[in-house]
């Protein structure tokens, strides 16, 4: 159904927005998209206080509201593996979350899904902004 990783010893599997979700992320992000893509090459459990700290720097300029959007986005599409191992849960349901989840533990959980929704996005953009400032004229 989609990627699944462990955060803080619990499983859990980012699955897929729709395009017109992916969308509005992006326009979101845009402001920050720089920073949010080199972010993908952060070691975070190697160095998570860095991690975050990025993580901080490349969120700081974008409003509340944009922010609350992409994160309940990306919980409303993570799934909680259930203790024993007998299924999973939906993380967010009907605009509530459904397990306590602490402030760092849900922005890996959205870094997680950004990654698992975007990365074909976050591929082109880099590949675009690569190419900035090469001509391409033959006049």
């Amino acid at each position: 159904m989609g990627k699944e990783f462990e955060i803080g010893g619990v499983k859990y599997r980012a699955g897929k927005m729709n395009a017109f979700t992916q969308l509005h992320i992006v326009r979101r992000l845009l402001p920050v998209l720089p920073g949010l893509v080199e972010l993908q090459h952060v070691d975070w459990k190697n160095d998570e206080a860095a991690s975050i700290s990025a993580l901080a720097t490349a969120l700081q300029n974008i409003r509340d509201e944009d922010v609350e959007y992409v994160i309940n986005a990306c919980l409303d599409v993570t799934e909680r593996r259930n203790p024993g191992g007998d299924g999973w849960a939906k993380v967010r349901v009907n605009g509530a979350t459904m397990f306590t989840v602490g402030l760092v533990d849900m922005l890996k959980i959205a870094m997680e899904a950004v990654q698992e929704n975007l990365a074909d996005f976050f591929g082109a953009y880099r590949s675009l902004s690569s190419q900035e400032g090469t001509s391409t004229s033959t006049g």
